[in-house]
């Protein structure tokens, strides 16, 4: 998935330079490749998501794939699980 790869990078260019208590913007992670959504949530927190095997972030209500289903959230924002 290529927002994954961007947040992936950004999160790599940015956890040295922000606070542990600053958030930050990632783009969402839904099913719609011409989403432009943002979560903004902590570098940490952003990390614990993308470190399950398909747990994504995403803005709430956003498009899903099929079989998709939502694990959990983050205040406003959706950690949803794709299907394998």
């Amino acid at each position: 998935m290529r927002f994954r790869e961007a947040n992936e990078r950004f999160h790599d260019a940015v956890e040295d330079h922000v606070g542990e208590a600053q958030r930050v913007p990632f783009i969402c992670e839904c099913a719609d490749d011409d989403c432009l959504g943002t979560v903004y949530v902590l570098p940490s927190e952003w990390e614990a998501v993308a470190s399950k095997r398909n747990h994504y972030l995403m803005e709430a209500g956003h498009q899903r794939v099929e079989g998709e289903e939502v694990v959990g959230s983050i205040g406003d924002y959706e950690i949803a699980q794709k299907p394998v």
